[in-house]
């Protein structure tokens, strides 16, 4: 099991709450026995993904000729036969292909539930659970010519797609916790790294020749003016929320925003990453806007269209940072207008669009 990270909070019963609670359209009843919880009397159900069928496990069930399971993992279950038959990759193949060997797929959603602690537009707990829904799904290898390695073994496990009416399920749908996070400690700890970042690059310096090859030594501000201005862009994000009309309105980030945490270590470096993605929570079609098309009053017509759509005022500008919503750069053609004197724009919302322009980020 792996150890907890900084940000991961133990929600004791939570995990044992959403593995008895019988997966439901809507999730309604999950919510409802999460907040029996100590601590999330107010946790609710920001978004989901992949309820469409569209994401799934890797891994994938074995089963033989006769029906039985005979292991989680194919990959894994792959392997071991390969050691069984010597290291003979061919051996294995001709032994297995054809036989009524037959893998099964797990079909995943996942749910983003949210505690808003207050305060902060970060002050929030997140917990993400999945919804889990096994399925028969093909056969075992094709009939078309035998790996070279196990690694291509594995890698063409997947055989000819069952017919529909052999895709039955193999397990009833169930959830399964996979964990609480506190993102406020995530944001925190993501500008920590960034500070050690900036610190290194401003030690660096840069050897440049120019077209009479002489050298000239520059530092990293020289060449990248402002590096070291502004927040990291996950805290630019929440701050922008708070100062802008979005957050004096009174809505939450977290009630319209979820956040997909990346946390990973580079194995041949040692070296972790992580990174901050904002996902929206709104569950309806939202029209595309382009950032050149239409003239100024109907292009930022359509920008407020959205806005009222989704409840928020400002909001056309997070879905700019991120998504296929709205089209980057539409935040300089209104700052361009406001300028201009075309549109009205608040002035809070002007000094995030100024601020933004001067060092675009997105995500």
């Amino acid at each position: 099991m792996s150890a907890v990270k900084e940000y991961e909070i133990e929600l004791p019963g939570l995990a044992e709450a959403a593995a008895v609670c019988p997966p439901e359209p809507g999730h309604k009843a999950l919510v409802k026995a999460l907040r029996r919880l100590p601590g999330l009397q107010e946790i609710k159900l920001g978004t989901t993904r992949g309820e469409d069928g569209g994401s799934y496990l890797a891994r994938r069930g074995v089963y033989g000729p006769d029906g039985v399971r005979l292991h989680d993992d194919h990959e894994a279950w792959l392997r071991l036969q390969v050691e069984s038959d010597g290291g003979n990759v061919r051996s294995t193949y001709e032994r297995l292909k054809g036989n009524g060997y037959r893998l099964s797929k797990v079909h995943i959603a996942m749910l983003y539930l949210v505690v808003d602690r207050g305060g902060d537009e970060s002050n929030f707990v997140q917990v993400e659970i999945w919804r889990e829904h096994e399925r028969m799904d093909c056969e075992l290898l094709k009939s078309w010519g035998a790996p070279r390695d196990v690694d291509e073994l594995v890698r063409e496990a997947e055989g000819y797609s069952l017919p529909d009416e052999a895709c039955v399920p193999v397990a009833p749908a169930r959830y399964e916790f996979k964990r609480a996070a506190d993102v406020g400690r995530f944001v925190k700890l993501l500008e920590s790294k960034e500070a050690k970042q900036r610190e290194m690059l401003s030690a660096r310096r840069y050897r440049l020749l120019n077209e009479d090859r002489n050298a000239e030594v520059r530092t990293h501000a020289q060449i990248d003016p402002g590096f070291d201005r502004f927040p990291h862009k996950a805290r630019r994000l929440f701050n922008d929320w708070a100062t802008s009309s979005a957050g004096r309105s009174g809505a939450r980030l977290c009630d319209h925003w979820v956040m997909q945490l990346g946390d990973w270590t580079n194995p041949k470096t040692g070296e972790r990453g992580m990174n901050l993605i904002p996902v929206w929570t709104f569950g309806k079609k939202l029209a595309e806007v382009k950032a050149g098309s239409g003239d100024v009053y109907t292009f930022f017509g359509k920008l407020q269209t959205l806005d009222r759509r989704v409840g928020v005022p400002f909001a056309w500008y997070f879905f700019m940072l991120h998504g296929n919503r709205v089209h980057d750069w539409s935040g300089e053609r209104v700052l361009k207008a406001a300028e201009d004197g075309l549109i009205v724009v608040p002035e809070h919302d002007y000094r995030v669009l100024k601020a933004w322009s001067q060092r675009p980020y997105g995500f």
